[in-house]
């Protein structure tokens, strides 16, 4: 079975919609880090990456499953770029299978 190679590409803040929308944290995300690489894990190489935020693996573990079990998303290549929910502080991420080691 595989596993979800998940590398944190950027990390934004957009601080008029944090001005305009309180109270929201200021500045990008302090949790993820532009170059962070996780994998995900488990006997299935589906489980949450350690050391993951929540809110944004809830947001993306439909498509970790599907690239781990081989799939691709919208049918494109092997390769996915998505995004945690957070429209203040988003993060990108770019996700693509990764085998056993």
């Amino acid at each position: 079975m595989g596993k979800c190679k998940i590398t944190v590409l950027r990390t934004l803040y957009f601080k008029d919609l944090a001005d305009a929308y309180p109270p929201h944290e200021k500045g990008p995300c302090e949790q993820l880090k532009e170059g962070d690489v996780f994998y995900t894990s488990g006997p299935f190489g589906v489980d949450m990456p350690e050391g993951f935020c929540k809110p944004a693996w809830a947001a993306i573990q439909t498509y970790a499953a599907v690239l781990a079990s081989g799939g691709k998303v919208y049918s494109r290549d092997d390769v996915h770029v998505t995004a945690c929910p957070d429209g203040v502080r988003p993060v990108l991420f770019r996700m693509e299978r990764a085998e056993e080691e």
